[in-house]
């Protein structure tokens, strides 16, 4: 069983991945659709942030993991 720290690192990754598609599939093209282009702006810069996340995330993973922590 992952401790408590690994685990949460391994669900936000999950989440945010799912929110990063939701604002590629939905977000930016919704707002681009209905001429709303200050809202997909937002979008793409929320996007960028959170893909900086998880790239953090990911790293702190994987970091743990080759060092034998990641239980």
């Amino acid at each position: 069983m992952l401790c408590n720290c690994n685990y949460d690192k391994t669900k936000l990754l999950y989440k945010i991945a799912k929110i990063v598609g939701f604002i590629e599939k939905h977000a930016i093209h919704d707002a681009e659709r209905h001429n709303h282009p200050l809202c997909a702006e937002e979008y793409k810069e929320l996007k960028h942030d959170l893909e900086r996340h998880i790239e953090k995330l990911r790293l702190a993973v994987e970091g743990l993991s080759r060092e034998g922590k990641f239980e």
